[in-house]
């Protein structure tokens, strides 16, 4: 290939990694705008927890992640000055995705009846699974060398890609895969009537689309890589981890008590009313309350 046709090809990768990325903010900011009310309704009203902080990262980090990278890809910032701007950003990455990813741990963990053995085992996958993918993303970031542009199109042009970026992908995938095993067993206990078992369902689906992104990303990655596919990853955890956060309290709103108020707005103690049906080993369908109880404990 000519020195010309090679330049021309890097000019449209660097053109089709900005129009990514503008179509990646885009996405975020459509998804924000149609759950904002909902966020408001479920969200806003509530004191600050645990969970209300994880929301917060997972969900508004990315409005600072992903017009950073577009900032990187447009400005003429100094070839010095890359690895500073880089490295801010990957640690704001770890950041978001970690906060979703522990929303859906919390969110299992409740559903498997809230057990220590789960509990424990969840957390020491999780420190594990993050811990590499940390460790190998300031790998990559450390052996990425820049320069500037040949063509003058960028200053801040990574002229060597580490392919330790895999291993980060990996990590995520094997977290997201335990998460899904856990997950899909506990669908079984419920009526495919109630709001739980719907819940759990579009949890479900929830998993298997970011673990399979996560899959799609190890197997793109490798050796070469590419911002808007991380940025990608970003907005699915944000938009799905938020999306299920609020789907959930708004099943629990619509669970009635027998005097016709929402759990929400009633001052009738959740062990007290029956109101969840669950399969029992006979084939009956019996009422609970255990799962319901954790699942609202779990979310506010």
């Amino acid at each position: 290939m000519s020195t010309h046709a090679a330049a021309f090809t890097m000019a449209t990768q660097l053109q089709f990694d900005i129009y990514f990325e503008f179509a990646v903010l885009a996405i975020l900011v459509f998804d924000y705008c149609i759950t904002f009310g909902t966020e408001v309704t479920w969200t806003w009203n509530r004191p600050w927890t645990f969970v209300r902080v994880l929301l917060s990262l997972a969900r508004y980090l990315p409005f600072i992640v992903v017009p950073m990278f577009i900032y990187n890809s447009l400005s003429s910032i100094s070839v010095a000055d890359c690895r500073p701007l880089v490295e801010a950003i990957s640690w704001l990455i770890n950041i978001a995705i970690m906060a979703a990813e522990c929303l859906l741990l919390i969110r299992t963990w409740v559903l498997c009846g809230r057990k220590q053995t789960v509990l424990v085992g969840l957390i020491v996958t999780a420190l594990g699974c993050f811990a590499v993918a940390v460790i190998m993303n300031v790998i990559a970031i450390r052996a990425i060398k820049y320069e500037n542009h040949p063509q003058s199109l960028s200053s801040c042009f990574e002229a060597f890609r580490p392919s330790s970026y895999v291993w980060s992908f990996l990590s995520l995938a094997i977290f997201e895969l335990a998460i899904l095993l856990l997950t899909v067993p506990q669908i079984f206990r419920y009526d495919r009537r109630s709001r739980i078992f719907v819940a759990m369902r579009n949890d479900i689906v929830y998993i298997l689309f970011i673990f399979g992104m996560s899959v799609v990303n190890t197997s793109i990655v490798k050796g070469v890589y590419s911002g808007p596919v991380i940025i990608l990853q970003v907005v699915i955890h944000s938009v799905l981890a938020s999306r299920l956060l609020f789907s959930l309290r708004q099943i629990m709103q619509q669970q009635n008590t027998p005097c016709g108020e929402s759990i929400a707005q009633s001052s009738v103690d959740v062990e007290m009313l029956p109101i969840v049906t669950v399969k029992s080993q006979g084939g009956n369908v019996s009422s609970s309350t255990e799962s319901l109880k954790g699942l609202r404990e779990s979310t506010s």
